[in-house]
Order: C-alpha cells, then structure tokens, then sequence
C-alpha cells in the first residue's frame, strides 16, 4: 500500500474479485487474406471489509470555496476511494442549492472504480494492404467534476468562463449561490474510445529501396460518453497524506488526437 499516516494502522481486508472473457475469431485466413477480430471483456469488483479505525481521507480538492474539502474515504464495506457527499436535488426557484438535510448530512453516494471494461481489436490484411484497430472502454464508474466545480462556477459571469451547462439549465442559478462539493458534480463516467486506426501498403522494392512501406496511424480518434469535460480517462492526482485517490478531473491537459504518415 502507499506510505502515509492513514495507512499505517489500516487493519482491514481490501477483497477483488472479478472474471474475465477473451475471445479471437478469424474468419477468413485463406492464405491471400486475413480477416480476425479479438474481445476482452472484465467484470471487476472491490470492498474493504473488517476496518474499523478512524476515517481514511482522501480526494483533496482544490479551487475558490472548497480548501481541503475531501470528497472520497476508504470505510469498511465501501469500495475503495467511494465518493463521500452532500446529495444535491436541483436548484430552488430563487436559483439556490437544494440539500438533503440542508447539507448537513454526507452520503457514500458513487464509486469511481469502473465495474466493466471492454477492449476490442480487429485487422484485415489482403495482398499488399493491411488495416488494423483497436477499440476500448471502461463502464459502471463515476468522475467527480472539480473542474465544472471551481474553475466554471456561475460566480464568474460576467468576468471569466462559466460552465455551458448553467446557461442551458431550465432554472437559472443565482450568481450569489455558494460553491460546494456535492453529487452536482458526480458524473458518469462511461466511456468507449477508439484508441488508433492503422492503414499500410506494401510497395516493395523501388530502385535502390528495399521494401518500401507507407502507413497513416490515428490515436485517440473519437470517444463516446457522456461526460461534460474534456476526457473521462483522464485522472488528477488529488491525493491526502499519501493515500491515493481516483476518479477526480481537475484542468487536466487531455488526451490529443494524433495522425502519423510515415514511410519506412
């Protein structure tokens, strides 16, 4: 486990447990042609069970109105790094938030651990062509927002970016309305990402070349989700006291889509 106070006494048992499928089919292999397809598919789970020291803090924010808010805890018969927070019901007509037990109360509410992943491969080669991709995605977790939170706020109408989501809201949101964590901010995660496409051609020998080869790869060419930043797969290191967290976005740089030509 990584070193830090927390986890120096951290007496309980952290169970995975999970199964996973691989499956490669080739439906044609006929000697000029080569078509096959491959599937992995991952069921996971994780609990920690048997603990019963003193609450392990973790998921550290940052920005204007939320210093050293931790919003995840490692607790017995939660998954690891589950998400600790207010329960927020909408906006009231004056545009403020809406708490369950007026913020008072905080809920073990989403789990950061993604439940399936899945990654799927295909290539096809005939004569001197020959094409490849790859395809991968990751189901059943939650991101927490820090991003939408602190830097996109409705306080900064008027003088820095806000978040599109408060302009197309049904109720318009006070810009008096105080900056909180809670399961505003709590979005799924789920993701499908067609991680790169290659496309080569033999051309063979040309005067003093041998085997010359001209390819074009793309990386990272669409992702579909339904999470409003900028890449689900992207993970801030917003750890406490040396005890990790998962699952936080905060202004991180994302993935870029890459194309590559090249000769060889």
């Amino acid at each position: 486990a990584p070193a830090g106070r927390y986890w120096t006494n951290l007496d309980g048992k952290l169970i995975n447990s999970g199964i996973e499928f691989a499956l490669n089919y080739q439906p044609i292999n006929n000697g000029n042609s080569v078509l096959e397809f491959g599937v992995n598919l991952s069921f996971l789970d994780n609990i920690l069970e048997d603990y019963n020291g003193p609450a392990v803090l973790t998921g550290n924010l940052h920005g204007q109105g939320i210093s050293n808010t931790t919003i995840q805890r490692l607790a017995s018969g939660q998954p690891v790094n589950a998400f600790y927070l207010r329960e927020w019901n909408g906006l009231d007509e004056s545009g403020f938030d809406i708490l369950t037990d007026e913020g008072n109360s905080f809920f073990y509410i989403g789990d950061p651990n993604p439940d399936m992943l899945l990654g799927f491969n295909a290539s096809f080669s005939t004569g001197k062509w020959n094409f490849a991709t790859n395809f991968y995605g990751a189901f059943g977790h939650q991101i927490y927002n820090n991003t939408a939170n602190t830097v996109l706020p409705i306080g900064n109408l008027g003088s820095r970016n806000i978040a599109k989501a408060l302009v197309d809201a049904p109720v318009r949101e006070s810009t008096a309305n105080s900056i909180k964590a809670s399961t505003r901010y709590l979005e799924d995660g789920d993701y499908f990402k067609m991680a790169n496409f290659a496309i080569s051609y033999a051309v063979g020998n040309i005067g003093f070349v041998n085997d010359l080869r001209f390819s074009l790869t793309g990386q990272n060419l669409f992702v579909i989700t339904d999470y409003s930043g900028f890449d689900p797969e992207v993970n801030t290191d917003k750890s406490r006291d040396g005890v990790p967290s998962f699952g936080i976005e905060y202004t991180a740089y994302p993935t870029p889509r890459t194309f590559l030509l090249g000769a060889d």
